[in-house]
């Protein structure tokens, strides 16, 4: 248990899970209220020179005789970084509509640490922040060239996909994030805001086609969310967008920081739209840009005006208003040490074959692998919060996700939301913590990348599913 972590309160009756802030009723002077205010905030959280990037664990991203270790400044097992493409941000945006308090917390990042989380939280606390985490959603882009040394998860440290834990690094990279999170706080003013969605194709592909027979090329989550953000008189404050798509532009030979396709599109939101532009990724476990979309690296990414433009075309669309009522719950889960449950099947896509045919052997007296490893090794005590909105008589629920769920388990989670009422769904993926990928059962069985890191057995996206679930639940409106 991380010490910075709060006491839990509040015994949920279902699965084991614990409601760690109850939600609310929505009341007609809560609707009628009109106090709702907001602000934003962006930091530059670039690292310095010398520290890992975070994401891949060949290539040039690690020593050249890995395992034996080069132990430098920031790196032991990874090689450092050379510089940065474009800077790696921490943005922020906070809103509060008299009632309850509620923030997003943004990072140019491979995942959102919970470690890391806690002790930007900790930070922010100190300078005057006091909303409850419980009502705050830390996201990471999934940049696969932001920062790394700031995970204490050996899993992760080494694979490596993160190099070990640099104390002075993560606590430079919360101080940042807990600045956004003071700043955006101490930036509120009246405001009004919408949600609105729409669809998205051509821009990213399901790379598991190549090895699924349940998935095509075209198999992927086209949702594109946007929350807009005006001040009282209009103008553009902030637009946060939710998209599900990796970020692999850069590969494994590049050393420069960079937030990718995504950070590139949010850029140009901000020049189009203005104000800040915060992004959340989805279920992008097995999604990946589109051919050509990223053309033009490192300056541009012909993928980022065309997401930016879908972005904007909905911007339009919608009607902010500052008649919004908002419940914010958190649900935490147990998931216990992981299941790993390592087979020639998941691990190569094999089945009969190898040498003395000891993937036939293996497929059928069922040799496997398989440690259960605790908290020391992966975060396994995730916090799923649920943020519902009723907009222009328009309910929508964010709902976030602790790792890479892949597209099926996407459409689950959604169709779960659309039965329990609400009419639009947010998915905020890689969020307050990363517990790896949530393959589905067909895809679990199928094996490959996906498979392997999913850390707790062929029932682990169901776990996530019922996360998501409860914490949607928590927060139904009631008028």
């Amino acid at each position: 248990m991380v010490s910075l972590r709060i006491v839990l309160s509040i015994a949920l009756a279902v699965s084991g899970a614990v409601a760690i802030h109850p939600g609310k009723i929505i009341t007609e002077d809560w609707l009628a209220a009109g106090t709702l205010r907001a602000g934003a905030s962006k930091i530059d959280g670039t690292l310095p020179l010398g520290v890992p990037l975070a994401g891949f664990n060949h290539g040039k991203r690690r020593v050249p005789y890995w395992p034996i270790p080069e132990f430098k400044n920031y790196t032991t097992f990874m090689t450092g970084n050379e510089g940065a493409w474009n800077p790696t941000w921490c943005k922020a945006l906070v809103i509060d509509n008299g009632a309850e308090q509620i923030a997003f917390a943004t990072l140019d990042g491979i995942g959102s640490d919970e470690n890391l989380n806690y002790e930007a939280y900790g930070i922010a606390s100190t300078m005057g922040f006091n909303i409850p985490i419980t009502n705050i959603i830390f996201s990471a882009s999934h940049s696969h060239s932001g920062p790394g040394a700031v995970s204490a998860d050996s899993l992760w440290s080494l694979a490596p996909a993160t190099d070990l834990l640099v104390p002075e690094i993560r606590r430079k990279l919360a101080t940042s994030i807990a600045t956004s999170l003071v700043e955006a706080f101490h930036n509120l003013a009246p405001a009004k805001i919408d949600i609105g969605t729409g669809d998205l194709v051509g821009v990213t592909v399901n790379r598991r086609a190549r090895i699924s027979p349940y998935v095509q090329r075209d198999t992927i989550d086209p949702h594109l969310g946007v929350i807009r953000v005006d001040t009282a008189a209009g103008v553009p404050l902030a637009t946060m967008w939710n998209f599900a798509i990796h970020g692999v532009c850069f590969g494994s030979d590049n050393l420069k920081f960079s937030s990718d396709i995504m950070g590139y599109a949010s850029d140009v939101m901000e020049k189009q739209i203005g104000g800040i532009a915060l992004f959340m990724n989805g279920d992008a476990g097995d999604i990946d840009p589109a051919p050509g979309m990223c053309k033009g690296m490192p300056s541009s990414f012909a993928g980022g005006p065309i997401i930016a433009d879908a972005v904007q075309k909905i911007w339009k669309s919608l009607n902010p208003t500052n008649q919004v009522s908002i419940i914010a719950n958190s649900v935490e889960l147990d998931f216990g040490p992981t299941n790993l449950n390592a087979t020639f099947q998941r691990f190569d896509n094999c089945t009969t074959g190898g040498p003395l045919d000891i993937c036939g052997i293996c497929s059928f007296i069922q040799c496997e692998f398989n440690p259960h490893l605790g908290s020391a090794w992966l975060e396994n005590t995730p916090r799923f919060t649920g943020i519902s909105f009723v907009i222009n008589n328009v309910s929508s629920v964010i709902v976030s996700i602790p790792g890479e769920a892949l597209v099926e388990l996407g459409w689950w989670i959604r169709n779960d939301t659309l039965d329990l009422g609400y009419q639009q769904t947010l998915l905020a993926g890689y969020s307050n913590a990363h517990m790896g990928y949530f393959a589905t059962p067909n895809e679990y069985d199928i094996g490959g990348y996906e498979s392997q890191l999913t850390f707790w057995g062929i029932d682990t996206a169901s776990k996530i599913r019922n996360g998501c679930k409860l914490a949607a639940t928590s927060v139904l409106p009631t008028v």
